[in-house]
């Protein structure tokens, strides 16, 4: 696991709530803010298949939102996230840019707590996405 989000100033603390996990339906992409001591942080999640996968919302091309020109940021076959602004496209469940000349999106480790939230992930605990 990379943890190159760490890296960004506003990166929010370790336990950080994202959001409800029934707020990221199947085959959908949530784009949305984690507020923090730190300040406001972009994130990306997407389930697929029960699994929910979790990004930096900054595409590596300019560090600009994927959903910056459109919320439409997922393929119509749902296993890619396109970015608004340029147009790469990066693999929902690795990250990994397929299209456009990028690196690839910085992961979120993420878990669900006993309340159903979705969080950044504590260290030894499982998480939904390694």
């Amino acid at each position: 696991m990379h943890d190159a989000w760490r890296n960004y100033e506003n990166a929010p603390q370790e336990g950080a709530i994202i959001c409800p996990s029934s707020a990221i339906p199947e085959g959908k992409a949530r784009c949305m803010e984690i507020m923090s001591s730190n300040g406001s942080f972009p994130v990306i999640a997407a389930r697929i298949n029960g699994t929910i996968y979790c990004y930096v919302n900054a595409c590596p091309h300019q560090y600009l939102p994927l959903n910056y020109r459109s919320d439409s940021i997922v393929s119509s076959d749902g296993h890619r996230f396109l970015c608004s602004a340029h147009g790469a496209a990066f693999d929902i469940k690795t990250g990994d840019c397929l299209t456009g000349g990028c690196d690839k999106l910085d992961a979120i480790p993420v878990f669900e707590d006993l309340a159903g939230n979705l969080c950044v992930t504590i260290e030894n605990l499982k998480n939904i996405h390694q």
